[in-house]
């Protein structure tokens, strides 16, 4: 796009000489100045866009290319048409360099109006800004993980009664299904707003004083063999790299169960020898392998961390994968992955019938947790977006 100069500019070019005559040993007017050689060769900067650029060396590359020229004569409407030809120059920092040019001849107050209008062809480039709406793609970061697959069930939790179980889930608490929430010591899971996830009214929060199970479950569709879970979790007290403490076991905070009422088939995800881990019943058989003990990624307490398994009874050799905020933390892929000898490749099978969340410590330790924004899927990654 090429701007005509306004009214007047004819004899504002001519004024422009005659001052760069008288000051000639200003930056502005010697060859040296970015602006001023654009003005130099103004004529050159308008009929060649790119080229007006290059015949001022630096001037026109940076300065003219936006309002260079207008920095030496103000004749530099020309050179205004460079930051056009310049589309490249289109990007908005582009004109700016220009108006800088001006600064830089500290002349013509005519060249640096022109570099405002070099800057606002640059502003016709700012659509290319348009096109940093790319990084609003890099969410597609998460696509690539799986962001946005077809969710079968979700629940945010905030159409349920606070202090209440929260709607359409059973419960197993204190190895009773279906009992009491909460019981007598106020161990239970039910649905409050003490810490929720992204300022929603309500969250699940399981309160587990001992070793005791505290969880909720929901049935899964028949046929379901492979499952996404997503769900935002704040704990009290962290998992993952614990220091050994001489009574060490296992964790559970997410898992399926082959049977609902008790805690005798189950793949359970959480911590096992102050790890990140897994452990499955009725083998009793935990991942990773004690050379990871103690050590590796860690959920931290007292901030909302977005949890993602994915069990896969699918595979060649059924396979397990932990991820926390993207990132993955824990995975079963092989049979030596498992400390006690390798299962079975099929060792899931059988236990999509219910999902579990919630909480039970096999080593008696206590711990609330708060649950929201859960998710499920049986054709991707959900991600956390």
């Amino acid at each position: 796009m090429t701007y005509a100069p306004k009214s007047g500019f004819a004899s504002g070019f001519a004024i422009g000489l005659s001052t760069l005559a008288l000051l000639a040993s200003c930056t502005g007017g010697s060859s040296s100045g970015t602006g001023g050689s654009g003005g130099n060769a103004s004529g050159t900067g308008g009929s060649s866009p790119g080229t007006g650029g290059s015949s001022t060396g630096t001037g026109g590359g940076t300065g003219g290319s936006a309002t260079g020229g207008s920095v030496g004569t103000g004749g530099s409407g020309t050179g205004g048409s460079v930051s056009t030809g310049g589309t490249g120059g289109s990007v908005s920092t582009g004109g700016t360099i220009g108006t800088g040019g001006v600064s830089g001849t500290g002349g013509s107050g005519t060249g640096g109006a022109i570099g405002g209008t070099g800057g606002s062809v640059s502003t016709g480039g700012s659509s290319g800004t348009g096109g940093s709406a790319g990084k609003g793609g890099s969410p597609g970061t998460g696509g690539a993980a799986g962001a946005g697959a077809t969710t079968f069930y979700t629940d945010d939790f905030e159409s349920d009664m606070a202090g209440k179980q929260p709607a359409g889930w059973d419960n197993f608490i204190a190895y009773n299904y279906k009992t009491t929430n909460p019981q007598g010591d106020g161990t239970g899971a039910l649905a409050d707003a003490t810490h929720t996830h992204n300022g929603s009214k309500l969250a699940v929060h399981f309160k587990a004083s001992g070793g005791n199970p505290v969880f909720l479950e929901r049935a899964l569709p028949t046929g379901t063999n492979h499952l996404y879970l997503r769900v935002f979790v704040f704990l009290m007290n962290a998992m993952g790299n614990l220091p050994m403490s001489g009574s060490d076991n296992h964790e559970t905070l997410l898992g399926i169960t082959q049977d609902p009422a008790s805690v005798n088939n189950q793949v359970r995800f959480g911590q096992i020898k102050g790890v990140i881990g897994t452990n499955q019943v009725p083998t009793d058989n935990i991942a990773p392998v004690m050379a990871q003990w103690y050590s590796g990624p860690v959920i931290s307490a007292g901030i909302w961390h977005c949890l993602e398994l994915e069990f896969d009874g699918s595979a060649s050799y059924n396979a397990l994968r932990a991820y926390s905020d993207g990132t993955l933390i824990h995975s079963i892929t092989a049979a030596t992955d498992w400390q006690n000898g390798a299962l079975p490749a099929t060792w899931m099978n059988g236990m999509f019938v219910d999902v579990l969340i919630g909480w039970q410590s096999f080593s008696s330790l206590a711990n609330d947790v708060w649950m929201d924004d859960l998710a499920l899927s049986s054709t991707g990654r959900i991600g956390c977006n």
